[in-house]
């Protein structure tokens, strides 16, 4: 009896004793052996290769460093960030950061404040004073550290409303 494509797509192969085992299964139900890792096509020469391959084999170039896509603006980040690089957003299924730990932010001085100023980043739905450090020109990017344990210590913006109107001239 052979597989409807839709069927294949549902079970996966054995590497040791070759049962198809049900797609939501992690180790094989017959031997216990762990699921292969997923194929990889190559970026060079498109070669699709075994998940455990660490370099393609047909021409050699190392595999891809797994990545995740953020959520909320769609960067590809590095596996072992738990926060996103660019905004910040946590990781889809990433624990809570422990006690003491800190995310980093990359943040844009604003035009018009000088060194030693300071201006408020939006991060999320927060807002963190940040000093303009020395040398630092407006419109560049500057990474600053928050611990996201110590959120009392930031805080919301206000709404932001328009100034009430100028009086009528006399």
């Amino acid at each position: 009896c052979r597989l409807t494509d839709w069927e294949a797509a549902m079970v996966w192969s054995c590497d040791s004793c070759t049962l198809e085992n049900a797609d939501d299964r992690r180790s094989c139900e017959a031997c216990e052996a762990a699921r292969p890792l997923p194929p990889w096509s190559c970026a060079s020469c498109t070669f699709e290769n075994r998940g455990l391959d660490e370099e393609c084999e047909v021409c050699h170039t190392a595999k891809p460093a797994p990545t995740w896509t953020c959520a909320a603006c769609t960067l590809q980040n590095g596996d072992a960030l738990t926060a996103c690089d660019a905004c910040g957003a946590a990781r889809p299924g990433a624990s809570p950061p422990p006690a003491n730990s800190t995310v980093e932010y990359d943040v844009v001085v604003p035009d018009g404040v000088p060194v030693g100023g300071v201006f408020e980043a939006l991060v999320g739905d927060l807002s963190i004073p940040v000093t303009v450090p020395p040398n630092l020109m407006p419109g560049r990017r500057l990474r600053i550290r928050v611990d996201p344990n110590a959120s009392a210590a930031l805080h919301h913006p206000p709404p932001q409303t328009p100034p009430p109107p100028p009086p009528p001239p006399p």
